[in-house]
């Protein structure tokens, strides 16, 4: 019987995980997990009602001591009163909690993303001491008596005197033993094995102009917060760093990074030469895996894209970052082809900038009527979960070997 029971349960346990797995897959593609942040490290999703397994009554002759009963009734329930319709689609369901490691593992799988491969460096943040080899000296604290004893073993018997008896205390007959001299001692030795450092920087920064409003900055938001929980999972140590700016930068908290609004003109190259300085010794990239998002509406003044441009190749090579995401976020000058985007794309078109670690998104209406247009909310967070998968997922600059 209790093995019976344990198939059942186990049974039941498939079906449960089937159900989330497709309640899960439909969540993500439909795009609804990028407004779903959670709380506590948890994750809230609806799954179906599940039909928890129960008797019914038969029709063997037999009594269950309540009376008489009909075929199909619910043992253990009392019949149900009054009549309905059929209704449409599936029931309101339940919700469950899932870690949030649980939901990006299956992101991961979903979306394709591939695993962030650290920066090479030689800056260590830990060694750890390993005994797992042998010396021919070293303290008797640290004799390793099992391989002297076989050395001694291996001697003697070469010497022929294996089967010699001697008497020891507290033995009546005399019997073999095993007499290590020096030459047969042998010690454990350690090595040093050297953990490299995992320390991240990720950097959002953003144009702070009024044309960047409420709609645009959730967005940023929404985008901000899966990179940065999607960065913490490959490394031991992250920092954050926020840069607001018009025509000059500055590093703000996160409540006015996000909210923050101003009517001046916009600099963008202001924003990375502000982030470059950070470099010099508050985050040297030696020690540091720096990660770089930069989020506008695609405007800048026209006589700092040159500006611009040289800061980005000079001072973001791929030895001083891993990489450097750009997401332009419904512009107006939709299809005039002189936005931020458009202007980094070229870049690295004519290989002024290194395609492995600069990349660009756009999340806009695939056929804007002209300027500026908005989204729907379906259309919105589909676009955010693709500009996301396309800023992580470039493999030849961040993903394992």
């Amino acid at each position: 019987m209790p093995r019976r029971i344990e198939e059942d349960h186990k049974d039941f346990r498939d079906v449960v995980s089937g159900r989330i797995r497709k309640s899960l897959k439909k969540f993500i593609k439909s795009g609804q997990i990028v407004r779903n942040k959670g709380k506590n490290g948890k994750i809230s999703i609806s799954i179906p009602q599940i039909d928890i397994p129960h008797f019914v009554h038969g029709s063997n002759g037999e009594g269950l001591n309540r009376g008489e009963g009909e075929k199909g009734d619910v043992i253990g329930q009392e019949p149900q009163k009054g009549k309905g319709k059929a209704g449409q689609g599936e029931s309101q369901g339940i919700m469950i909690n899932l870690s949030l490691e649980e939901v990006l593992k299956f992101m991961q799988e979903e979306l394709q993303l591939p695993n962030i491969k650290k920066k090479p460096n030689q800056t260590y943040d830990e060694v750890k001491i390993k005994y797992n080899k042998i010396s021919l000296v070293g303290p008797e604290s640290l004799r390793h008596n099992r391989r002297t004893l076989m050395q001694t073993l291996k001697r003697q018997a070469a010497e022929g005197t294996l089967d010699k008896l001697s008497y020891v205390p507290g033995l009546k007959d005399p019997v073999r033993v095993l007499k290590p001299i020096g030459e047969d001692k042998r010690y454990r030795k350690f090595n040093e094995i050297q953990i490299p450092s995992s320390n991240a920087l990720i950097v959002f920064a953003r144009d702070g102009s009024a044309s960047m409003d409420t709609e645009k900055c959730e967005i940023v938001n929404d985008m901000a917060w899966w990179i940065d929980v999607w960065i913490r999972r490959f490394h031991d140590r992250v920092e954050k760093m926020y840069v607001w700016h018009d025509v000059s930068a500055a590093e703000v908290d996160e409540d006015k990074f996000y909210k923050y609004r101003f009517g001046g003109g916009t600099a963008c190259s202001s924003a990375f030469d502000f982030i470059s300085k950070q470099f010099e010794n508050r985050y040297p990239p030696e020690k540091w895996n720096i990660y770089v998002f930069y989020f506008t509406d695609g405007d800048n003044q026209r006589d700092d894209n040159e500006t611009f441009l040289t800061t980005l190749k000079e001072k973001f090579s791929s030895n001083v970052v891993n990489f450097v995401g750009i997401s332009q976020i419904l512009p107006y000058r939709y299809g005039n082809n002189d936005t931020i985007k458009d202007i980094v794309d070229e870049a690295v078109k004519n290989s002024t900038l290194n395609k492995d670690y600069f990349r660009t998104v756009e999340i806009a209406p695939d056929n804007p009527a002209g300027g500026y247009s908005g989204l729907s909310e379906e259309e919105r967070n589909k676009k955010v979960l693709q500009a996301i998968k396309t800023l992580l997922g470039n493999p030849s600059a961040i993903t394992q070997d």
